[in-house]
């Protein structure tokens, strides 16, 4: 990893921004270089000076575009610092990545969905074979507050991704947590917006479904069951997936 004190970019990687929307763009072709490893975590990018120079800018839009990168997980700015420092691959800039594939169509729902089945499965059997009492009590009183609010569905929605969270911190796995935690994200959103489309009694029906399938993951994981917790958690992302397609 390179040192946070040196600038590991090189002037000529940067093109001058002839466009409206400069911020935007600036955001964009470092957001690439990144993504591109072209520029890697713990790299520093140029100090504001050299990039209204690099990037024939005015101050305000460069900011700008490095509270775009910051707000999205690429950089993280030090306070009395000549610039920004690159950041590993986390959450954020994860769910922002799953995002712009979606949007973009380079990957679909489906193979989303897919791949969340299987390591979400995977996941659960490691959480009932890893799990500690804090970690089913954490679960339990989740579930307890997800029984008060079944007619609300965007309070099950939030606490469905919650449920999910704690199951990947049960399973000890960091890449998990992560994966988990942009998945969460991006899930919550179309589970709400399923939701809205439905009535009163059909949203009654679909957060009791979901609550119950939880809490048969929350069985599995506390009896340290990790082929009924893997099994149960691909009966919840097979019921997940059908409900996104109705």
């Amino acid at each position: 990893m390179a040192s946070h004190d040196q600038d590991k970019t090189e002037p000529g990687i940067f093109r001058p921004v002839q466009t409206k929307r400069a911020s935007e763009a600036i955001f964009e072709q470092i957001r690439d270089l990144i993504v591109a490893e072209q520029l890697k975590p713990g790299d520093r990018l140029p100090s504001e000076r050299h990039m209204i120079e690099m990037f024939q800018r005015s101050r305000p839009t460069i900011r700008e575009a490095l509270r775009m990168l910051e707000r999205a997980g690429y950089i993280r700015t030090i306070t009395g610092s000549s610039g920004a420092v690159v950041l590993p691959p986390n959450d954020k800039s994860l769910e922002n990545s799953l995002t712009d594939a979606l949007s973009t169509g380079y990957i679909s729902l489906e193979e989303l969905a897919e791949y969340r089945a299987a390591s979400e499965a995977v996941t659960a059997g490691w959480a009932a074979q890893r799990r500690t009492e804090a970690d089913v009590v954490a679960m339990e009183r989740l579930l307890a507050q997800m029984a008060e609010c079944l007619a609300d569905y965007e309070q099950t929605a939030r606490l469905d991704q919650q449920f999910h969270g704690l199951v990947a911190q049960a399973a000890r796995n960091t890449v998990s947590v992560v994966f988990n935690s942009a998945f969460g994200k991006l899930n919550r959103g179309f589970v709400t917006r399923r939701m809205e489309r439905m009535s009163q009694e059909e949203q009654m029906v679909m957060t009791r479904r979901i609550f119950q399938m939880h809490e048969t993951i929350c069985g599995a994981i506390k009896a340290g069951d990790a082929e009924a917790a893997s099994a149960a958690m691909r009966v919840h992302l097979a019921a997940f997936g059908e409900d996104l397609g109705a």
